[in-house]
C-alpha cells in the first residue's frame, strides 16, 4: 500500500516532473493520433481494471455493436493513482499521444477515506489529467463500487466512516468521483451506480468475488456495458456479445447499464433550452443521492424535499444558479426509509420527482 503523507506525495510529484521532462522529448517522435472512426482508450488502474480484462470486454462488446475499439492498460495490482504519477510504464503509454480517452481508476478504498481522497486521489488525478491534456487526450474517470459488506476502511491510520452496507459505501464512492469529475470536466463512467441499480433490482446477484471487493465476470461485464453506453451514447441492450455469460444475465446487465447512463442523459440543446428536473441517481439510494436539473437562464432556484404527507423536510438549495446543467448531492441524514419527493422551483415554473430512500 502506498504512503499518502505530504512528504511522500512531494516525492511522487518530483518523480512525475522528471518523467514528464523525459516524455516531452518522447512526444517529438510519437505518431500523430489517427484520424478515423476507431476509438482508442487507455485504461490506468489496478485489479478492478485487469480482473476479467475489462478493457477486452469493452472492446468485444463494442465490436458487436459495430464499433472498432483499440485498448491498452497499465494496471498493476493494488496501485493507486498517486503511484501511477511516477510509474514509467504508465507515463510512457500516455505519452504515445494516440488515445482518444485515458481512463483513470483509483484504488477502491481511497474515495471513502477523506484523507486519502483529498491528499492522494484528487491531487494525483489532477496531475494525470494535466499530462493527458498535454498530449491532446481526454480524461475519463472509472467510478468503481463499494465493498459488498460496507464496513470501516483504514489506511496508514486514516479511517473512513463505518458503512452499514454496500449501498451506504457506494454513496460515498459516487460522491467522490462526481466531485473530481466535475472539477476536471472529465467524462464520468458510473459503473458503481450501475452496480447499485443491479443489486436493487436483484439482491441475489453475485457481482463480488468471495473477497467482497473484486468483481465477478458479471460485475466486470456490467462495467463494460456502462463504458459502451457512456462512450457511444448508445444502449448496449440487444448486443450479442455476452462475455461468456448466459443470454439472460447479459440482457439484464445491459438493461442496468442503459438505465444508469442513458436515463439521465439528454441532448445538450434540450437541456439548455428547457427547465427540467432530471432523475436523481442512484435511485433507490441509501444515504445520499445526486440531483441534477437544467435551467435555461440564470435565476433563483429553490429545491425542496417532501415526505409522502407533503411536508417539507429539507431545503438543500435556495440561491441564484447559473444557466445550464447543475447538480447537488442530498445527504438524507437521520431521515428514515420511505418515499420522498424532490421539487424544484424557479419563478412560476416547478417540477417534482419521486425518490426512494432505503436504509
Amino acid at each position: 500500500m502506498t504512503g499518502i503523507g505530504n512528504a511522500h506525495f512531494t516525492k511522487a510529484f518530483g518523480g512525475f516532473i522528471l518523467n514528464l521532462i523525459w516524455l516531452c522529448a518522447f512526444v517529438l517522435i510519437s505518431p500523430l493520433q489517427a484520424q478515423d472512426d476507431t476509438l482508442r482508450v487507455l485504461f490506468i488502474g489496478n485489479s478492478h481494471t485487469y480482473m476479467n480484462d475489462v478493457p477486452a470486454l469493452f472492446a468485444n462488446l463494442s465490436q458487436s455493436g459495430g464499433h472498432v475499439v483499440v485498448t491498452d492498460m497499465s494496471a498493476p495490482g493494488g496501485y493507486s493513482l498517486e503511484q501511477h504519477t511516477a510509474d514509467a510504464t504508465t507515463l510512457s503509454k500516455i505519452a504515445q499521444g494516440t488515445w482518444d480517452y485515458v481512463v483513470l481508476q483509483e484504488q477502491s478504498q481511497y474515495p471513502v477515506i477523506e484523507y486519502c481522497r483529498d491528499s492522494s486521489m484528487c491531487p494525483a488525478a489532477r496531475l494525470l489529467d494535466s499530462l493527458i491534456h498535454f498530449y491532446s487526450e481526454q480524461t475519463a474517470l472509472y467510478m468503481t463500487w463499494g465493498w459488498r459488506d460496507g464496513g470501516q476502511h483504514t489506511i496508514n491510520g486514516h479511517s473512513s466512516p463505518v458503512f452499514r452496507d454496500y449501498f451506504h459505501m457506494q454513496d460515498s464512492v459516487t460522491a467522490a468521483y462526481i466531485r473530481i469529475a466535475d472539477e476536471l470536466e472529465a467524462l464520468l463512467l458510473p459503473a458503481g451506480n450501475a452496480w447499485a441499480l443491479a443489486k436493487t433490482l436483484d439482491s441475489a446477484l453475485e457481482l463480488w468475488q468471495i473477497d467482497g471487493y473484486h468483481a465477478t465476470l458479471k460485475g466486470s461485464y456490467l462495467a463494460a456495458c456502462v463504458f459502451y453506453a457512456t462512450f457511444f451514447h448508445q444502449s448496449p441492450q440487444g448486443l450479442t456479445y455476452t462475455g461468456g455469460l448466459t443470454q439472460e444475465d447479459a440482457e439484464f446487465l445491459q438493461y442496468c447499464a442503459d438505465s444508469t447512463v442513458l436515463d439521465i442523459e439528454s441532448q445538450p440543446e434540450q437541456m439548455h433550452e428547457a427547465f427540467e428536473l432530471l432523475p436523481n441517481y442512484p435511485n433507490p439510494f441509501n444515504a445520499s443521492t445526486t440531483i441534477e436539473y437544467s435551467i435555461s437562464r440564470t435565476s433563483r432556484v429553490r429545491l425542496s424535499i417532501y415526505n409522502i404527507l407533503g411536508q417539507e423536510i429539507s431545503c438543500p438549495l435556495d440561491c441564484i444558479q447559473n444557466s445550464g446543467i447543475n447538480r447537488i448531492i442530498w445527504e438524507s441524514g437521520p431521515v428514515p426509509s420511505g418515499v420522498y419527493f424532490v421539487k424544484i422551483q424557479s419563478g412560476d415554473r416547478w417540477q417534482s420527482r419521486k425518490m426512494l430512500l432505503l436504509k
